[in-house]
């Protein structure tokens, strides 16, 4: 399933700058891009967005109130503010309006990454469920993994950061069935190098396994798939 993504900012550079961020990602469409907020509710009737990426500032109101309309219209419509306002009012009125997530401009690119994988997994975990126990409420409202994932450890070896380890991982369930390291070196923008400690690091715990291919010219060369 595709997420359609309206992206709303008063700067067309922003939004030509956040469009190509989003079109680096499978599974979300960009099907609109708005440089006021009458133009961005226009769109939202017109287009039905099921994500809004909003600039807080517009010379013609507040992201905020905009925020706080579509709530009162009960519209089926995620949110992720994208703003240089620092307020903490501002940021308590997002939070209090069921934003996804709030970000601060300059965007990184690291932490928008981020965000859009956490919207997908987060609604990859909705749709796999039929009824509901704690244990799904708690991963899909406070991120909480499975006990059996590497996070949830008391602690992890020096070197081995949580947030790359989960990135490696979902590359590992979302991707094809096997990688080298450089593979997925590319897929996570991290070194040969750092790519091949965290595979050998998850062979360590069993969560991946590994095999030498002796394949071509060369040294053999290890080949990493989930456990099965």
């Amino acid at each position: 399933m595709v997420t359609r993504v309206l992206i709303a900012d008063d700067d067309p550079r922003i939004t030509e700058i956040h469009h190509h961020y989003v079109s680096k990602f499978e599974g979300f469409e960009v099907i609109g891009l708005s440089n006021t907020l009458e133009d961005t509710k226009l769109q939202i009737e017109v287009m039905e967005p099921q994500l809004l990426l909003l600039d807080i500032y517009f010379p013609d109101g507040s992201g905020i109130e905009l925020l706080k309309e579509i709530r009162l219209r009960s519209q089926a419509l995620d949110i992720i503010p994208i703003t240089a306002a620092k307020e903490v009012r501002l940021l308590q009125e997002a939070l209090r309006g069921g934003v996804f997530d709030y970000i601060l401009k300059p965007v990184v690119f690291s932490r928008f990454e981020q965000t859009l994988r956490r919207y997908r997994t987060h609604h990859s975990n909705l749709q796999s469920l039929d009824s509901l126990n704690q244990s799904d409420i708690d991963r899909i409202i406070h991120q909480e993994k499975p006990t059996d994932s590497p996070r949830m450890d008391s602690g992890l070896p020096k070197g081995i950061d949580p947030v790359t380890l989960d990135k490696i991982l979902e590359e590992m369930k979302e991707g094809s069935t096997m990688f080298t390291s450089e593979e997925m070196a590319e897929r996570v923008g991290a070194s040969r190098t750092t790519a091949r400690r965290y595979l050998e690091y998850l062979v360590s715990r069993g969560s991946v396994e590994v095999d030498v291919s002796y394949g071509g010219v060369g040294r053999p060369e290890r080949i990493y798939r989930m456990t099965r």
